[in-house]
């Protein structure tokens, strides 16, 4: 195929900055600063790129650092895009002060890690739409007393039904579920909620989640490793995590102190907020013709 039919590859501006971006990280980010902005911008048959960036302030290393960033940023670029690079324009905004890094032998005090706020979508839209209903019904109200002809509110034939009834028969049904209302809300403010979602022990700022079926899916591969076990089901819960396995092969002693090395060692490997408990239920194995058949449970769904 001659090189005229196989056609041009453009990298815009918009990528090559974005690249330029990523150079830039690979060596601001270890030596403690950030990359705030980047830009390219193609000028005949070059790519002039702009980086701005915030660094900490460590002399005298301070000018080997600006030479080996503004190398590393348009040799990499360069090799990465393919495009006549020009050399880059390095902008630095922020020096601030080197932060104290921790020192060697000393104990590192525990990260507390919570469970994300849901953003609770439904109770927003529902109180959303209860206080939109109240205000247009407000607005009907005063446009019928101030303006001749308008239309009677509906409440009106409510309350004049509710007068002849006597009012009773309404009244604590609405009050009990105002009630149950309100309290419905105060427990959604007060919970964080997603409980299928379980907290990992990050330093901070960082904050990151794992689900509770994909926790167990890991807890399930690792078990599955174990030599004359067959697993049927793995459930996690934040207090619990429940193994049902049955023997095929093998000694029962040790294949359950196998088993339990292997949830352990999985669990310690997720780094979990609160590590929950383990429970192994190991049963010997059944002849597959005379074992009564099983429902599926919500532990198999988990798994």
């Amino acid at each position: 195929m001659n090189p005229g039919d196989r056609g041009v590859t453009t990298v815009t501006d918009r990528v090559t900055a974005k690249i330029a971006r990523q150079a830039a990280a690979e060596v601001t980010l270890p030596a403690g600063g950030h990359v705030l902005k980047s830009a390219a911008t193609t000028r005949g048959s070059r790519v002039d790129v702009t980086v701005e960036v915030d660094l900490p302030v460590s002399a005298p290393a301070d000018t080997g650092r600006m030479v080996h960033l503004h190398d590393h940023l348009t040799s990499r670029t360069r090799h990465l895009t393919g495009l006549p690079i020009a050399p880059a324009h390095l902008r630095i905004r922020t020096l601030g002060p080197v932060a104290p890094g921790p020192r060697p032998g000393t104990p590192q005090p525990p990260t507390a890690a919570r469970r994300p706020w849901s953003p609770r979508r439904t109770a927003a839209t529902g109180v959303a739409v209860v206080v939109a209903v109240a205000s247009a019904l407000t607005l009907w109200t005063a446009l019928h007393e101030h303006l001749p002809g308008a239309a009677p509110p509906p409440w009106e034939q409510a309350r004049q039904w509710t007068a002849a009834s006597g009012g009773r028969s309404l009244l604590r049904p609405a009050a009990w579920a105002a009630a149950a209302a309100g309290g419905w809300l105060i427990l959604l403010a007060l919970t964080p909620g997603r409980r299928r979602l379980l907290s990992l022990a990050c330093p901070r700022p960082v904050r990151a989640v794992i689900s509770r079926r994909h926790a167990a899916r890991l807890v399930r591969a690792a078990v599955t490793e174990v030599p004359g076990l067959r697993v049927h089901a793995v459930r996690f819960t934040r207090r619990r995590v429940t193994v049902r396995t049955e023997t095929v092969y093998g000694t029962p002693h040790d294949i359950r102190t196998a088993t339990t090395a292997a949830i352990e060692r999985t669990l310690r490997s997720m780094t979990l907020d609160r590590t929950p408990k383990a429970r192994l239920v190991l049963r010997p194995a059944q002849d597959p013709h005379t074992a009564p058949t099983r429902r599926p449970t919500r532990e198999d769904e988990d798994a």
